[in-house]
């Protein structure tokens, strides 16, 4: 069984792409084989911090893997991630190598720094969404929702300037958005304390969202609600989350789904069930039965001598599927009816049946006082003579 991959990297599931890298790079450094020759479980380690790194880091491959799991990844789990430990000569490759080109060239630019000038994406948001029993079965065509979050400045369109005038070279950095610091035998770089790594720095900032680039809004969001949504499920709307900073691309807006639940109807998966009230007489001799299904109406069918506990199923009358076509089953829990009241011509025939069984021995002879309260102020019958 895969780990997850949140939990290999040791972060949160919303976690942003600078908090996944940084969650990487430790890993590495821990389980490089050149810092652990001969170590077969730290190179394992090491490989799979790999992995989750290349399919987190990917937006497409992380959209899918959220989705659906290791089995949205393909047959190697990886999203066809091949880890090869001979690309590594030494150590000092991590920088170089491994974090310079292919797959992880964006973590500290080729050569170890960080290209300047590069904008932040903005956070992700969750907000949960209580839908209506009805919903889970049609679906939404339009919801709207109002949410707080961070919008590019109107005012400086994002730059974080006053108007008349921009951002100027970071002097401590400058430019290049890192400086370089030395532990031991290693030259890392790391953010520039002054810009936080964005290069420039701006000496008149806006008046509005005061140099952030960014202010506080509620803002109106329409999406879709599938039908077939369970609870706990996320939707994934994307660009609908924060604004980024400095050019960077906007976060997404997860939707958790929360169900209200029925007072009939109870789920399970893409099944439903439901109690079913059955008139005795229908479960004795057998027939047809109208009843209410969430699509209308629709007619049971019962053999002759069913039992009071049995389960009876309709096809495609439950909840839509989500990732396929047609709907589960609806599973029909019947119940015997009995009335309360009877007619003189109803108790007639029930006494008859009474009789019958008292003379075939299947049932005790009736305290008088019993047949009274069944059949409303009868005194009873007459016994039989013998």
């Amino acid at each position: 069984m895969k780990r997850d991959y949140y939990e290999i990297l040791g972060v949160g599931r919303e976690a942003p792409l600078d908090e996944i890298k940084k969650a990487y790079r430790k890993l590495a450094m821990q389980f490089h084989p050149d810092q652990n020759p001969g170590n077969k479980a730290a190179e394992e380690q090491f490989k799979e911090a790999a992995e989750a790194y290349a399919v987190l880091s990917d937006a497409d491959k992380r959209q899918q893997y959220d989705q659906f799991g290791h089995a949205g990844m393909g047959s190697n789990g990886g999203g066809g991630f091949q880890f090869d430990p001979n690309q590594f000569a030494d150590f000092q490759d991590i920088f170089g190598g491994i974090f310079g080109g292919g797959i992880f060239g964006d973590l500290f630019g080729g050569g170890g720094r960080r290209r300047s000038g590069g904008g932040e994406r903005g956070s992700d948001l969750q907000y949960t969404l209580r839908i209506k029993f009805q919903d889970t079965l049609f679906g939404i065509d339009a919801k709207e929702i109002e949410i707080p979050r961070m919008e590019s400045c109107g005012e400086c369109k994002g730059s974080g300037c006053a108007p008349g005038t921009g951002p100027q070279v970071c002097p401590q950095c400058r430019g290049n958005g890192q400086v370089a610091v030395r532990q031991a035998f290693l030259q890392m770089y790391v953010p520039c304390p002054r810009c936080e790594g964005r290069g420039q720095i701006i000496p008149s900032p806006c008046g509005t969202c005061r140099g952030g680039g960014r202010v506080h809004k509620r803002s109106k969001v329409k999406f879709r609600v599938p039908a077939g949504v369970d609870r706990g499920q996320r939707l994934r709307i994307q660009g609908e989350g924060e604004s980024g900073v400095s050019g960077g691309g906007a976060g997404d807006l997860f939707i958790v789904f929360d169900l209200e639940k029925d007072a009939q109807y109870e789920r399970d998966g893409f099944d439903l069930h439901r109690k079913q009230e059955v008139p005795w007489p229908l479960m004795v001799l057998g027939g047809e039965l109208p009843i209410e299904t969430p699509y209308g109406k629709d007619t049971l069918k019962l053999a002759a001598g069913t039992q009071a506990d049995k389960i009876v199923k309709l096809p495609n009358a439950g909840v839509p599927r989500l990732r396929g076509t047609g709907r589960g089953d609806l599973y029909l829990h019947l119940r015997v009816s009995v009335p309360t009241k009877l007619s003189s011509g109803q108790a007639q025939l029930v006494r008859q049946l009474l009789d019958d069984d008292v003379a075939s021995g299947l049932v005790a002879e009736p305290e008088e006082g019993f047949l009274a309260k069944v059949f409303g102020g009868d005194k009873g019958r007459k016994k039989k003579k013998r």
